[in-house]
């Protein structure tokens, strides 16, 4: 990590509860109500009152998707496209990596008929560009990193260009281009609207802890407003398909705690917050968002019923806590050295070769001819 970016982030031990908080509330969401709805945990019917609370912990997907875009404007100031491309593969891949095997090894004896998995479809998944190839993933939840790695390629392709000096004007101005494709109806093209809308808050929220001015000012008001017009309008869309209530006032609500909390943290006391365990529980967040919802849903299936189905809570969500401790101490930390020197030894001398190849005599005589 960058020195800069350290003298900002490892002091955001709030970041790091907030971020747990949402994987958690995220896991809630998918054990207690979205496995049950889509038939995918068939064993156990919900808790009437608790779902009433846990069916919004979707959003959290929202907060992910805005800590990326908050993280991401500090990472990429290094200006260095081969850097960038070597922190991003570190950060995804190998927990992903034993992710898809740990669930597909289960999925091949448990998956059943919604969640069986073929070869093909596991090895593509390893890439993490089956959504792009047409293939189902693994674990339903992958959706989410085909966002992740369209953001991190756009932020990528800035830097490769050389455009990496004017980061924050673009950052700026995306807002703008997010609001004339939602008047123009484009809204559906990538980095036009959806889920973008939060990786732009995050930029816009991270150019504000360095510096705020009245663009800033104007840009997170824009951005604000056409978030909580998507995710009011995707509350409706999951009521129209589960046939279950979701309230636009509280999802309206919680969008805006989201950008608060951001707000709250971007000043220099609350910043400066030592709360316990942080760093741990941070780290915790992505080895227990990948290995969660389709690992739960089968332990459920197979070993919850009605009488015991608190008691297998406790146990299910207990195990993916362990399972995901183990991920992050062993496969992220232990292993850090030999992931980094991976991608240091392939990815790196890729970029690089590319770079060397655009600015060399003979690809600007092709080019200019």
């Amino acid at each position: 990590m960058p020195s800069y970016l350290g003298s900002y982030l490892n002091r955001l031990q709030l970041l790091d509860y907030g971020r747990f908080f949402a994987a958690f509330v995220v896991v809630l969401f998918h054990l207690t109500f979205n496995g049950i709805v889509n038939g995918k945990i068939d064993s156990i019917t919900h808790f009437p009152h608790l779902i009433d609370i846990t069916k919004y912990g979707y959003l959290g997907v929202e907060f992910f998707f805005m800590i990326s875009g908050y993280v991401i404007f500090f990472s990429a100031q290094s200006n260095n496209p081969g850097k960038f491309a070597v922190s991003r593969a570190l950060r995804l891949y190998p927990a992903y990596w034993f992710a898809v095997i740990f669930t597909a090894i289960f999925a091949t004896f448990w998956g059943g008929e919604q969640m069986s998995v073929y070869l093909t479809q596991v090895l593509v998944n390893l890439t993490m560009l089956q959504g792009f190839l047409g293939l189902q993933h693994v674990d339903g939840v992958y959706w989410t990193l085909v966002y992740e790695l369209q953001f991190y390629v756009a932020v990528f392709a800035i830097l490769f260009i050389g455009l990496g000096k004017h980061l924050r004007t673009i950052f700026l101005l995306w807002p703008v281009l997010l609001a004339v494709a939602l008047l123009l109806e484009l809204q559906n093209y990538p980095y036009l609207g959806g889920y973008f809308y939060y990786f732009s808050a995050g930029t816009i929220l991270a150019m504000m802890k360095e510096k705020t001015t009245f663009r800033e000012v104007i840009a997170l008001f824009v951005i604000f407003l056409l978030a909580q017009d998507f995710s009011m309008g995707q509350a409706i869309l999951k009521e129209s398909k589960t046939g279950i209530h979701f309230s636009v006032e509280i999802v309206a609500a919680i969008v805006s705690a989201c950008f608060l909390f951001f707000l709250l943290q971007n000043s220099q006391k609350i910043s400066r917050i030592k709360l316990p365990y942080s760093e741990r529980l941070g780290s915790l967040t992505y080895p227990l968002y990948l290995i969660h919802a389709h690992f739960g849903y089968m332990l459920l299936s197979r070993f919850a019923n009605e009488d015991n189905k608190i008691a297998a809570y406790i146990v299910v969500i207990s195990i993916i806590l362990l399972l995901s401790y183990l991920l992050n101490s062993i496969i992220e930390r232990k292993l850090h050295k030999v992931w980094k020197n991976l991608f240091n030894a392939t990815l790196l001398p890729l970029v690089d070769n590319i770079l060397n190849l655009t600015k060399s005599p003979l690809w600007l005589k092709q080019k200019s001819s």
